[in-house]
């Protein structure tokens, strides 16, 4: 297993994490939620936590690969979902809490999001 970059993968993605966590904490504002340090601090700190999660495969497999963006997605919306953190997008709240546990169609959805978003970067399966 080459760990060797680790270090560099964490911490590499902090200036994009910050600056896109600004940037949704100003989409929140312009919706009429209020500015906080708090809200940039949980979008930057979920941003980094997903780039974060993706190191470790990609260390173990030894490649890039789409599916590990499908898993390290699918495990944070599940978590956010489950925990009342996350909303899941693209689904009609009704057919949502017809089941027994949305989180899983939360995971389904945000996995779903982060390979689509993986692909479109240019890495393969």
């Amino acid at each position: 297993m080459n760990t060797k970059h680790l270090l560099p993968c964490i911490i590499d993605p902090i200036p994009s994490c910050a600056v896109w966590g600004g940037i949704f904490t100003g989409i929140d504002a312009m919706q009429g939620a209020p500015l906080s340090i708090r809200t940039w601090g949980f979008y930057a700190s979920g941003l980094w936590l997903y780039h974060a999660s993706i190191c470790p495969m990609e260390a173990i497999h030894g490649r890039r690969s789409a599916l590990h963006n499908v898993v390290a997605g699918g495990v944070m919306g599940y978590v956010g979902v489950s925990t009342g953190r996350l909303g899941v997008p693209f689904v009609n709240p009704y057919y949502l809490y017809n089941f027994r546990n949305p989180a899983i169609i939360g995971g389904a959805v945000y996995g779903a999001l982060g390979g689509a978003l993986a692909m479109l970067g240019g890495k393969s399966i």
